[in-house]
């Protein structure tokens, strides 16, 4: 008996051991569960306070108030690195609202402003203004920024222009605003617990703008530019005039008439005139100078260039329909150069049916008609018209367009290209505006390079370039005939079909290049509502072509 009692004892005793042991156990588990939530939980705050503390934009709604100033924009630069916009330093200042000092301010604060600031100093919290000079006071902190000037510039509608809040609204400075805005000025004011300004204790001020070299090189020459607008704008007010240079059709001027200067905008933009449109890149009825591609068009199908047509001035096409030369003029016996130098209309109406109508419109579109161009991002040309392959079945529209008529619709930029590619010898290339992105570390990336690729044969160029030569030393270009280099050219007037206060309108062109021996320059001028390419148009490529081989040549 006893043995079985001390058996049980010890049982007893076995059992509450055990259990003293698990609960022991729980209590540490829990104990260590809780002791690494806590390390956890203090990791954590502690890292939140080091963010807290080294990052101010945190603090924007508890111990600070941020204030931004945009900063500088990038520049445009022409080929050569001159700068083609100017800045102007603009005054700002960050003010804290002080009765004291509001006498002071108020006066320099130019008309249109001072209504927003009166209304931003009742609000008693800091805000930016402009003025019109330093002005000294304990709670101003003044910043000379460098603007873009409001003023004209030259290539106006190359440029663009920006808005009052710094982001570009059109040309260049809109394509490339993301690379020319620079990062704004930020100042920080400090404020006490129910969010006042301490305008007693400094702020902190962080000047985010840096040395700035960034912008974007554009293929503009400035001199050749400023050579362009001189003279176009004294023989026309409407229009467009291109320069580029051979081979690779780099654009160096580019002017669309009438300009207009970012000052003015606002009262441009209902205009009759369209002033703020880029001419260069819409669509116009071209006329005669389709001319030369027709005569390509000939020459690679074995049309015989020694082959005569009698001009009497007028042909009829089909019973209803008489196509005139113009004035009605009887050009006689005239071949293929010649019918290009007089402007023979007739001669190319009645040899058109020689040629397929969509090997027509395939050569065309090979020279760069019926094609848009991108000159930058968002800044692309109208892609014009060409007739269908359907609509040239008939002989009455291929006889049109033969002459460049019908409803042949083409963009200056595009007969840029297109004289481009014969001056270089039957190579073309796709007109080019932007020469490269500067980076702010100085670094250089380059976005369009268009390549060369022939459309020509070259013998076909130099005859085609032997044509236009004849055109300018005694045919319709001769008004446009430099004193001091040779070159070759052709005119256009076309007409549109519309009548406008009891007149016709018509567009003028005249397009060429220089020297004739070794092509430099192409230009292409286009002269809205004129009707005669050589007399209003021709003087301009003279004077653009004597001034600009005077300094290039």
């Amino acid at each position: 008996m006893k043995y079985v009692l001390e058996n049980q004892l010890n049982f007893l005793i076995e059992v509450v051991n055990t259990n003293v042991m698990y609960e022991n156990y729980k209590i540490l588990k829990k104990t260590i569960f809780i002791f690494l939530l806590m390390i956890s939980f203090m990791s954590a705050l502690i890292v939140r306070l080091f963010c807290i503390s080294t990052d101010p934009k945190l603090n924007d709604n508890k111990n600070f108030y941020k204030l931004k100033i945009f900063g500088q924009r990038g520049m445009i630069y022409d080929c050569n690195n001159v700068p083609m916009v100017e800045n102007e330093n603009k005054i700002f200042a960050s003010v804290i609202p002080n009765r004291d000092d509001f006498i002071n301010i108020i006066n320099d604060i130019n008309e249109k402003n001072r209504v927003s600031f009166v209304k931003n100093f009742k609000k008693g919290l800091p805000f930016i203004c402009e003025l019109d000079k330093n002005v000294k006071c304990n709670n101003l902190q003044i910043f000379k920024i460098p603007t873009r000037s409001k003023k004209y510039n030259l290539a106006c509608h190359v440029i663009g222009y920006v808005s009052d809040d710094n982001f570009g609204v059109s040309g260049i400075e809109k394509a490339f605003d993301k690379h020319l805005k620079t990062e704004d000025i930020e100042i920080w004011y400090q404020q006490n617990a129910i969010g006042s300004i301490i305008s007693k204790k400094k702020y902190n001020f962080s000047n985010k703008t840096y040395q700035n070299i960034s912008g974007v090189r554009l293929c503009i020459d400035k001199k050749i530019q400023s050579i362009v607008e001189e003279v176009s704008k004294k023989y026309i007010s409407k229009g467009a005039v291109l320069v580029s240079e051979v081979p690779n059709c780099e654009i160096r001027a580019s002017l669309s008439l009438p300009s207009y200067s970012p000052e003015n905008v606002q009262n441009l933009l209902e205009s009759e005139d369209s002033d703020l449109i880029n001419r260069i890149n819409y669509p116009y009825n071209l006329g005669s100078i389709f001319k030369l591609v027709t005569s390509i068009a000939f020459l690679e199908n074995g049309i015989n260039e020694d082959m005569y047509y009698n001009c009497s001035g007028s042909l009829k096409v089909e019973d209803d329909k008489c196509i005139k030369c113009f004035s009605s003029t009887a050009h006689g016996e005239v071949n293929i150069e010649e019918a290009v130098s007089k402007s023979c209309n007739t001669f190319f109406a009645y040899f058109s049916n020689k040629i397929d109508g969509d090997y027509m419109l395939k050569l065309s579109r090979r020279l760069g008609f019926g094609k848009s161009v991108e000159l930058a991002p968002g800044i692309c040309s109208h892609p014009g018209n060409l007739p269908s392959c359907e609509d040239l079945k008939d002989a009455k529209k291929m006889s049109m367009l033969s002459f460049g008529q019908g409803c042949l619709m083409v963009t200056p930029i595009q007969v840029l290209g297109f004289i481009n590619s014969i001056a270089s010898g039957g190579l073309y290339s796709i007109p080019k505006l932007v020469d490269c992105l500067i980076n702010k570390d100085g670094s250089i990336s380059f976005i369009y390079q268009s390549g060369l690729s022939r459309v020509l044969r070259s013998k076909t160029a130099e005859k085609i370039k032997k044509y236009m030569k004849t055109s300018i030393t005694k045919g319709t270009s001769r008004y446009g005939k430099p004193e001091n280099v040779e070159a070759a050219a052709k005119t256009s007037t076309a007409e549109t079909g519309i009548i406008k206060n009891g007149k016709r309108v018509n567009q003028s062109w005249f397009a060429g290049f220089f020297p004739f021996e070794n092509p430099k320059y192409c230009v292409v001028i286009l002269s809205e509502n004129e009707n005669s390419g050589g007399k209003i148009c021709g003087p301009i490529f003279r004077e653009i072509a004597d001034k600009i081989s005077g300094d290039y040549t």
